[in-house]
């Protein structure tokens, strides 16, 4: 389509994407994207990618870039998340590449899913090659929020293109062994995250409420069913079809929470900081060794179908509720804080990695 065209003729995202990108042509010389999926879909994954933009907006003067945000190539074009507060605009990567002036650096923030799934590759086999060619200096950084799904041999795949690293999101593997097996520089990244970022109550504000997370699970429905004809005066709520900030407000009442998911996720964390005590299985891969020293962290499923009815009549009491609320408050706060955060992107943008 030529340059010509009457702009108010355009679609709304399209005439975003115009606007935005001619303001990067004019002025960016160093660009810095965030890709993000291209679906409606609530996810922790989307929420940390979202807070990662936001920051590093906010340290131009540490990278000296322009920071955009667009949607992962092969991804419909989504212009705007809806299901959480935001001012993130969403650009077609195309059109800004398309239109920005010859960069003297670019810099592609990926999430780990769209490097193993080859959706990376096919794009640079496509139009991405030749956009990026005008960039003098090209560097993809992974973000590595799931460890089980990235891909060494998609990683690979990139350094054909520009210079590669990985960022990370759990301390677990945020590690040597985890940099010798990628084969790629490593920077402890972790997310947004701490205290300071919710409002907590107490026992006695609290609701007889089990927020459970979505996750589906082989034994899902045999757990909440032994919790239910145990506890009939126990609410119990599969987290579903709510805006984040109601999903906050929801973890703020409830007293309980359980996660069918990787261990240490959102429906495990956010509680605490609430005031609540969260529920889980030991998973190595997400969960640091300490965790599984926790009374409410249990080393399996069979575990837990004997143990966790148990502990919440024997945990439902101001006393006990707070000496486990505070072991496990204690613990993520060894590992996560808003600042801890800022520090640590501060240093990727340095090139101070914590594994080069």
């Amino acid at each position: 389509m030529s340059d010509r065209t009457d702009p108010h003729s355009l679609p709304l995202k399209e005439r975003l994407d115009r606007k935005v990108s001619t303001a990067l042509a004019l002025r960016a010389r160093r660009l810095i994207v965030f890709l993000t999926p291209g679906y409606e879909a609530p996810s922790g994954g989307v929420l940390s990618i979202a807070a990662l933009y936001k920051e590093s907006k906010a340290l131009r003067r540490v990278h000296g870039a322009r920071v955009v945000m667009c949607t992962v190539p092969g991804e419909p074009l989504l212009p705007k998340y809806t299901w959480f507060e935001n001012s993130n605009y969403i650009l077609n990567l195309n059109a800004v590449l398309e239109r920005c002036r010859p960069l003297d650096y670019l810099l592609l923030h990926v999430p780990e899913y769209a490097a193993a799934s080859g959706q990376m590759a096919t794009w640079l086999a496509s139009a991405g090659g030749p956009l990026l060619r005008k960039a003098r200096e090209v560097h993809f950084n992974v973000m590595v929020q799931n460890i089980d799904l990235i891909d060494e041999g998609r990683l690979r795949e990139l350094t054909h293109f520009g210079r590669v690293t990985c960022t990370t999101a759990h301390e677990a593997y945020s590690n040597l062994a985890t940099r010798e097996k990628l084969g790629v520089t490593l920077h402890r990244l972790s997310v947004l995250s701490g205290p300071e970022l919710y409002t907590r109550s107490g026992y006695r504000e609290k609701e007889q409420l089990l927020i459970v997370s979505h996750d589906e699970h082989p034994l899902k429905a045999q757990v909440l069913g032994q919790l239910a004809r145990a506890l009939p005066d126990l609410k119990i709520e599969v987290v579903g079809g709510l805006t984040y900030e109601d999903y906050k407000r929801l973890v703020g009442r409830a007293k309980w929470s359980l996660t069918f998911g990787e261990g240490l996720d959102g429906y495990f964390v956010e509680p605490v900081y609430s005031g609540g005590v969260s529920f889980a299985v030991f998973n190595e891969r997400f969960f640091t060794p300490a965790f599984a020293r926790l009374e409410t962290v249990y080393p399996s499923w069979e575990t837990l179908l004997e143990r966790m009815v148990p502990d919440l009549r024997r945990l439902d009491d101001p006393g006990p509720y707070e000496r486990c609320w505070r072991q496990t408050f204690d613990l993520l706060g060894e590992l996560y804080g808003v600042e801890k955060f800022r520090e640590n992107l501060r240093k990727f943008y340095r090139g101070e990695y914590t594994f080069p």
